[in-house]
């Protein structure tokens, strides 16, 4: 299967370094933003400057900066240098020698290392020796093809760990909102704590309560900082999550913590809230099962990996078999000797190559039999990754059909009426309070199901390694 986007256009100097990417990846099923602060060691104890940045930024920022993404890029380069090597002829070899220089006559008389003695049986002999190795067997195309193919293994590894590091994106960016949405359920919540802990402190100091109420809101109050707490942790580190895929590890954290202030709960400043935007709604999943299983064969990156390595293999085969032809190396001689001149030629043939080139053999053999039972497990673990993440797409979004409008709408009439009842007269607190768990409960709960179903289409196009919302 082709290539859908280039390597080249994945290199940091390229402008438009997402563009062909993207015809590759899932479409985002969740439109949101994130941002986070940079602030010098001079600045730590001021406000934090924040800056934002899309969903589409943080994908160039996590293609451009994210540490795996960018040792796969490098593996890429270093199977293209070896396979540079591998289309190398061997070199020509240059042998020069000189010998039969006579003792002590040389020493005596050093001009006899070039003249030549009559009377001498023995003139001192200089040589000069040119050979090659001439390759046979098509070594040199079997090389080359074995190393191309090892070049789109690395490619699409590079994919594939793009395809686990942009899952793990979108994840940290779900997780966000999942608890800037709780948080703001909670908020709401405050709201009425809050007015109706007013209340009773206005009729405790009037006289008209004994304040029984107060301290049961009192209570309350704490279960809820607990709730704002694991919140506000939950979000924080999801941004933190954020900005270490997108290469920005070492960026300064947004701090939070939940407050009270005068009795009264106070959650993050607004501008550390809205660093993201978005919210937790997804496309549905447009393509059934039997399609979602060929595209899922057809678009895995690892899978295609798994494939290219055992053609590999099998190319590894073929050359350990050429092996069994000899190689034979020609050389031409310049010789001389006193005052002669001579020239020679030379043919050298291994005397055998069957031993070596047979365990060559089975190695090979062996290599490739692992790489295609590798490709067979790789297949079926696809297939795995695809049936478990429809079946949990399928859950989710059954679940997510429980909370229809009505639902919500009941909820949130009977907290309504519960409240009114409580400052009337007519019901005690402890109904209020039920009422208003209720409603956060159900608001939660439909929050949840929402991420959960998002999550669930992230996972389907892990597994597919494709959009499968379009």
């Amino acid at each position: 299967m082709s290539s859908p986007w280039s390597i080249d256009s994945m290199k940091p100097s390229n402008g438009n370094i997402a563009k062909p990417l993207r015809r590759f990846l899932p479409a985002s099923v969740l439109t949101l933003a994130f941002a986070f602060p940079f602030a010098s060691a001079q600045a730590q104890s001021s406000e934090q400057a924040v800056r934002r940045l899309s969903l589409e930024s943080a994908i160039d920022a996590l293609i451009t900066k994210n540490l795996t993404v960018l040792a796969a890029r490098y593996n890429v380069d270093l199977s293209r240098a070896q396979q540079a090597a591998a289309a190398v002829k061997p070199s020509p070899t240059m042998v020069i020698s000189a010998n039969q220089f006579a003792l002590p006559r040389v020493i005596s008389y050093p001009r006899y290392l070039v003249e030549t003695n009559g009377n001498t049986a023995a003139n001192s002999t200089y040589t000069i020796d040119v050979e090659k190795v001439i390759e046979r067997g098509g070594k040199r195309e079997l090389r080359i093809s074995q190393a191309e193919i090892q070049t789109e293994v690395a490619e699409a590894l590079l994919k594939d760990a793009l395809r686990q590091q942009l899952f793990e994106l979108k994840r940290a960016f779900l997780e966000a909102v999942f608890a800037r949405e709780n948080l703001r359920v909670i908020g709401d919540s405050l709201g009425y704590f809050n007015r109706t802990q007013q209340l009773l402190r206005a009729q405790v100091k009037e006289g008209y309560s004994a304040g029984v109420d107060l301290r049961r809101i009192g209570l309350e109050l704490v279960e809820f900082q607990g709730d704002v707490g694991a919140a506000e942790q939950s979000y924080l580190q999801s941004l933190r999550d954020v900005f270490n895929l997108i290469g920005e590890g070492e960026a300064a954290p947004i701090k939070g913590q939940a407050r009270i202030v005068s009795g009264q709960i106070t959650l993050l400043p607004t501008r550390v809230l809205d660093v993201i935007e978005g919210d937790l709604e997804v496309k549905p999943v447009s393509k059934g099962i039997e399609e979602i299983r060929r595209l899922a064969l057809a678009s895995r990156p690892d899978l295609r990996a798994a494939e290219l390595e055992a053609k590999a293999a099998e190319a590894a085969v073929k050359l350990a078999e050429a092996e069994r032809t000899r190689d034979v190396t020609l050389g031409a001689q310049y010789a001389r000797s006193g005052s002669d001149n001579a020239v020679g030629l030379a043919l050298g043939i291994p005397i055998s190559t069957r031993a070596r080139a047979n365990a060559a053999i089975a190695q090979a053999t062996a290599a490739k039999l692992q790489a295609e039972a590798a490709l067979q497990k790789t297949r079926a673990q696809v297939l795995t990754d695809v049936e478990k993440a429809f079946l949990a797409y399928s859950i989710s979004r059954n679940r997510l059909n429980l909370f229809d409008s009505q639902v919500l709408r009941n909820a949130k009439e009977v907290r309504d009426i519960e409240e009114v009842a409580y400052r009337e007269g007519a019901r005690g607190l402890i109904n209020f309070l039920d009422a208003l768990r209720a409603y956060n409960k159900t608001l939660l709960g439909y929050n949840e199901a929402r991420h959960d179903l998002a999550l669930s289409v992230y996972q389907l196009e892990l597994a597919v390694g494709a959009s499968v919302t379009n």
